[in-house]
């Protein structure tokens, strides 16, 4: 039997990702490789070539039995170069792309043809699947066919041709193939259509082969899902007969067409198949097909429908029929029906993998309050339970729930029987226990871009698990047995650098503040030195507070060893049994300073916690100096922001290089701005420790603490106030740039514009807008018993601690806390300037200047690092965010499994104000051209750089990050804008896709509308 060659064309480099195509994968278990080799399994003796350029060294490791040939110079020739640097031989042969897939029996047919030139291709190519991008359409390859031959493509006979795309495939037959080998790549063309060409005009016989759509390339990840699982309906139909693990009913299925035309017989076959019972008719839409963020529930479902009833059947029809709208295709769209399901016990959606990048996570949303099937996909339910498990961790699933343990071992059966991993599975379990499958879709998301080794993966989630256990060891200067981490408490990384921060910035934000900083700080004002410990660690390169070294932080230093270690304790406990409160660390679970119901709050937060009343007089009488000392020092504690700006004036006007004046800025701001901030930044949650007892004690209401707040003057209310003197012409626009240019919605990112670099958008554009005055107050006053009661309290501190000594030291260190942050970082905004503008000279990007760190910044400007020794370094660390970007993990790390199975817990909100408002909500994140007049705003982090935001005429604020005292709440306070601050990611998530929502401060509720 004669042998046939097979080679794969597979030199170039993909058109997405980092991975070869050939290597491009479809399941977990398996690439396009194994794939296509499958397929040649229809061919009984060959031999396989492989013409090879970018990453073939991966190729050859993975599949070392294929004949090799290492193309030169592949990255600047055609793919005809590629070809022609095969040896062909007088034997049949058969030629294909690498990144294309076929059926074994397409492949089958091509190899039984006895043509000249057999070639394979699509009549099908415009109306593949789904519709497909107008760009893949423009760079189609294509032919022309008349009566279905191969023509003369320059023939000017168009009326009678068909345009047809050709898929890459091509059969020789041996005489031909031997001809070929003697051609010169130059006399021919460039591409295979060229050489196909050229064949006709040599006089052989050109097959066409139509696949009519049965074929895919990896340029499209849509067609690829489609490709293998087909629609919903007829995946469903043919994973029911084979499913142990989990029942999928019986379905009548039939297209939108159909049902126009036999809308009788189709009634009737439904009744005869669901007899006396109750129905779902379901959408089968060809939009939905595959999962898109934006169609997921977009079409009605119609359930517990009455069987019996013809009229009935058909408005559960024509609804669901109706919901698609102007993106109807009657040939393609079918209408789904199936039992309704009783007795439902909780019910969800389980995605099989990350659907932003991609990574090797279950996620289960599900609803096990309500007897719903639809509360997940319709997002009407507020309490939905998310739980994340890694992949080949599911053991761990029953710390978080047993009932989910069938629903997991159902959806991996279904994977295996698909033989895909990326699936979107709706489901529900009834009361007995059994899982019911509803739908089964692919979700066709290109995460090409997030393709890394698994080994890679696994080993940075096992390193960080086991530096958790590792920090779990006790220190000489930390007390407690045990600790745990988190991303928002204390100085919140989550907030201020994100919970994936570059390398430059959260390297920035420890050498600037929580290295050390902050420890020198709390020591100064008369807590424990935990020094050397840092406040931040990261795993799995994000970032996390040492809640045990954060609390330690806050013990008064003349506390006695014994005490001070029960009350560590205590509020470890604390957190474990109330999680929410992680952002909160500082007001409702540490006491960190004195404030007149410390006494009461004390009793009722430690007492359960076996701490006696004689710990708490000791720790009452240490915060009682603490706090006396606060009030009295804070003048001299934020002095040395003077010498910042006179210093900063004299570095910006010398004659240093860039690089020279940045890290003179940085090392100044170390010196002369982190501390006084970090001062300001305690006295600022003193002040709001005190008014936040006041409300406690009844001293003052809710709304008194509103309109107080509001007659302060902070420099993000000068903001304001500025930017309306600039619309009403009473100062100029240079002036306003000057003063405001340096923030930037993430003060430590370089990748983010300052306002100076576009201040249209967050400056000038806004001022357009009638600037809302928020209902602002500057002239409350306390009542006379309000006076004479705040100082009764503190006269228990110090006789001459008089109420305007009190109040001023509220209103001082909130304008302190405000006013040193926006100075100490226009010292950090302009040292990204400069560093930006010397990576312009080494050819850096400010993109790539995100992968150094702060200390590579410090190598530049010493000559002890050059530009050689970066590009490598910027690659492997630009690898290992990939990583980061891919990993999940909680906000609150409490034990190892919580590294591979957790459940993304609800946040509880700091709610600004007591009103209500019901408003459109739009989120920053989906897009830079955003109208946010009259809107709710959706932001992930209370940043000052926000403040633009807030010159529109918002109706209200909600943020995924951010506590009771981050820069938004005390924005939102000072203006009386409704805001929910902190709303953590569960909550965020949802309201990403909403459309109108009702914001209830008072009851502190936050309603989807739409």
């Amino acid at each position: 039997m004669t042998t046939t060659d097979v080679f794969f064309l597979g030199a170039g480099k993909p058109i997405s990702g980092g991975k070869p195509a050939a290597l491009k994968e479809i399941d977990l278990n398996s690439c396009a490789l194994d794939w296509q080799l499958h397929s040649l399994e229809s061919i009984d003796l060959k031999k396989i070539y492989f013409l090879g350029g970018y990453q073939i060294e991966k190729i050859i490791e993975r599949y070392p039995n294929l004949h090799y040939t290492v193309v030169p110079d592949w990255n600047i020739k055609p793919i005809l170069y590629t070809l022609f640097q095969a040896k062909l031989r007088k034997v049949p042969t058969l030629i294909t792309y690498a990144d294309t897939i076929f059926r074994k029996e397409t492949i089958a047919q091509v190899a039984r043809s006895e043509a000249d030139v057999t070639i394979l291709c699509d009549s099908h190519w415009e109306l593949r699947y789904n519709s497909r991008e107008k760009e893949d359409l423009l760079i189609a390859e294509t032919l022309l066919l008349v009566d279905r031959q191969y023509c003369e493509q320059t023939s000017n006979n168009f009326l009678d041709s068909t345009k047809v795309e050709f898929t890459g495939v091509i059969k020789l037959s041996p005489s031909v193939a031997e001809f070929v080998s003697s051609l010169e790549e130059y006399k021919v063309g460039s591409s295979l259509l060229d050489l196909i060409d050229y064949l006709f005009h040599q006089g052989y016989q050109i097959k066409v082969l139509d696949v009519k759509g049965e074929w895919t390339e990896f340029n499209s990840p849509h067609d690829i899902t489609r490709f293998l699982l087909g629609t919903k309906a007829e995946t469903l139909a043919r994973l029911a007969p084979l499913v142990t693990n989990c029942y999928i009913g019986d379905q009548v299925c039939f297209t939108t067409s159909e049902w126009k035309t036999k809308r009788k017989e189709i009634i009737s076959i439904i009744k005869k198949n669901f007899l006396d019972t109750k129905l779902v008719v379901r959408s089968s839409g060809k939009e939905e097909d595959t999962w898109n963020a934006s169609k997921a529930g977009w079409f009605n479902s119609v359930i517990n429908i009455d069987g019996n009833s013809n009229v009935a059947i058909t408005e559960a029809v024509d609804c669901v029929i109706a919901s698609y709208g102007d993106l109807c295709s009657e040939n393609q769209d079918q209408v789904l029906i199936q039992k309704f399901i009783k007795d439902v016990a909780f019910s969800g959606v389980v995605f099989t993998c990350i659907l932003e990048t991609g990574a090797p996570y279950y996620r289960i949303n599900f609803d096990d309050k309500t007897t719903s099937t639809e509360s997940i996909t319709l997002g009407t339910e507020a309490d939905i339970r998310t739980v994340l498990v890694k992949r080949e961790s599911d053991h761990y699933l029953k710390t978080i729930d047993k009932k989910l343990i069938p629903v997991l071992d159902a959806i991996q059966e279904l994977e295996r029987l698909l033989g895909f991993h990326k699936l979107d599975v709706e489901f529900a379990v009834d009361k007995s226990g059994i899982v019911h499958i509803f739908q089964v879709r692919p979700i066709a998301v290109d995460h090409s871009n997030f393709e890394t080794d698994k080994s890679v993966f696994d080993a940075s989630i096992l390193n960080s698990s086991q530096d958790f256990q590792r920090f779990q060891t006790k220190t000489p200067f930390v007390l407690g047995t045990k600790t745990f981490f988190g991303n928002m408490p204390d100085w919140n990384p989550a907030e201020i650098i994100g919970i994936r921060p570059s390398p430059l910035a959260i390297s920035l934000y420890r050498w600037l503040i929580t290295d050390e900083v902050w420890a020198k700080q709390r020591t100064e004002f008369g807590y424990r030195d935990v020094r050397p410990n840092p406040l931040i660690v990261c795993f799995c390169g994000q970032p996390y507070v040492d809640i045990r070294a954060s609390l330690n932080s806050f013990i008064p230093a003349e506390l006695s060893e014994k005490t001070a270690k029960k009350f560590v304790d205590a509020y470890l406990e604390i957190l474990l049994n109330n999680p929410s409160l992680h952002d909160k660390l500082e007001f409702d679970i540490a006491l960190t300073a004195w404030t007149p119901s410390f006494k009461r709050d004390a009793v009722n937060r430690l007492t359960p916690h076996q701490i006696n009343q004689n710990q708490i007089d000791e720790m009452e009488h240490a915060l009682k100096l603490i706090t006396r000392k606060s009030i009295l020092r804070l003048d001299k504690d934020i002095e040395p922001i003077k010498s910042l700006i006179i210093r900063r004036d004299l570095i910006e006007n010398s004659a240093l290089s860039p690089i020279d004046k940045a890290m003179a800025l940085l090392d100044d701001c170390r010196r002369f701005g982190s501390l006084a901030f970090a001062h300001a930044a305690r006295a600022g949650f003193i002040a709001k420790s005190f008014l936040k007892s006041f409300v406690s004690l009844d001293i003052l209401t809710k709304a008194d603490t509103q309109a107080f707040l509001k007659t302060i003057k902070t420099i993000a209310s000068e903001f304001e106030a500025d930017g309306k003197r600039v619309s009403n012409g009473e100062l100029s626009k240079e002036a306003y740039l000057e003063r405001y240019g340096h923030l930037r919605p993430g003060t430590y990112d370089i990748t983010v514009e300052a306002y100076w670099e576009m201040p249209d958008k967050y400056l000038f554009s806004p001022l357009k807008s009638s600037i809302c005055e928020k209902d602002k107050v500057s002239d409350f006053q306390f009542s006379r018993v309000t006076r004479n009661e705040i100082e009764f309290k503190f006269k228990t501190i110090d006789k001459d601690l008089t109420f305007d000594l009190i109040i001023n030291y509220i209103r001082e260190a909130i304008q302190a806390r405000e006013y040193l942050k926006f100075e100490f970082t226009r010292n950090v905004s302009r040292a990204l300037d400069l560093f930006i503008k010397h990576g312009l000279a080494l050819e850096l990007s400010r993109k790539d200047l995100a992968f150094l760190g702060i200390n590579e910044f410090e190598q530049l400007k010493v000559g002890s690092l050059s530009k050689q020794n970066l590009t490598p370094l910027i690659k492997q660390r630009k690898k290992n965010y990939t990583i980061t970007q891919m990993i999940e993990l909680p906000q609150l790390l409490f034990q190892e499994s919580d590294f591979y199975c957790f459940e993304r817990h609800a946040s509880q909100p700091n709610f600004i104000t007591d009103k209500r408002i019901e408003a459109e909500i739009i989120s920053c994140e989906k897009g830079k051209n955003l109208d946010p007049n009259e809107k709710i705003i959706l932001i992930s982090q209370a940043d000052p750089g926000y403040d633009w935001l807030l010159m529109n005429n918002i109706k209200g604020l909600i943020t995924k990050y951010g506590g009771a005292n981050s820069h938004m709440a005390i924005r939102a306070a000072e203006m009386s804008l409704p805001a929910a601050i902190g709303i953590g990611d569960k909550l965020y998530e949802q309201l990403l896709n909403a459309k109108r929502i009702q914001l209830d401060c008072a009851n502190q509720i936050i309603r989807q509308i739409t």
